[in-house]
């Protein structure tokens, strides 16, 4: 207890050892959930653009000090989705969070967003470890984990396929072994209808 720098690195530990439970723990109770049917999403019209920049910022930092780029690239224009913003802020980082921890030292993280034909897309492309070949049909298994040596359940990606699913969406995995992974979101766009303005009509002069 008199060493401060020692105390403070154990403190680091501790909280980084929480954190990891309680993501672990958060990801079996989704995995419960949706094995029993009780995943639930409580859709509202949402900014997914403001979305995915929220947790693009939370993790370049985290990138920084790993020795890895993440470069976020804005949108030309907003898109308006109806979903449940925890849900998807839960995917997207998931999404992010594998493509920085499967991405060494001198690597890249590109994460952008388009729109095309009536969809947004979400794309989180790494030059990390990839996938091998014969794994990448599992990716989105329960449990599966084509990389044994990194820290996870191996429920994340399951958990935020039914999520995207739930949403009407679609999630693309791509991979090389040896040179990185591609992983696309698309989700319909939600098109906001035009005010109607009340027509005022002007008082009759007698």
């Amino acid at each position: 207890g008199t060493d401060d720098e020692l105390v403070a690195r154990g403190m680091e530990v501790v909280l980084s050892e929480a954190d990891r439970l309680s993501s672990l723990v958060e990801e079996l109770l989704d995995f419960s959930r949706m094995q029993s049917g009780r995943l639930t999403v409580n859709t509202m019209p949402i900014d997914v653009s403001e979305l995915l920049r929220t947790v693009a910022d939370m993790y370049t930092e985290l990138a920084r000090q790993q020795g890895i780029e993440l470069s976020f690239t804005p949108p030309a224009e907003n898109s308006i989705v109806l979903g449940d913003p925890d849900r998807l802020k839960q995917v997207f980082i998931n999404i992010i969070d594998n493509a920085v921890k499967y991405t060494e030292k001198g690597g890249l993280v590109l994460v952008q967003q388009l729109r095309e034909e009536g969809c947004v897309q979400i794309i989180v492309k790494d030059t990390g470890v990839g996938i091998p070949a014969a794994d990448l049909d599992h990716v989105k298994e329960k449990f599966f984990k084509s990389n044994k040596t990194v820290r996870g359940s191996g429920i994340g990606l399951a958990v935020a396929d039914e999520i995207v699913k739930q949403h009407n969406g679609l999630l693309f995995v791509e991979s090389k072994e040896g040179v990185g992974t591609t992983v696309t979101i698309a989700l319909p766009i939600k098109e906001i209808e035009p005010e109607i303005k009340e027509e005022i009509i002007p008082p009759v002069s007698e």
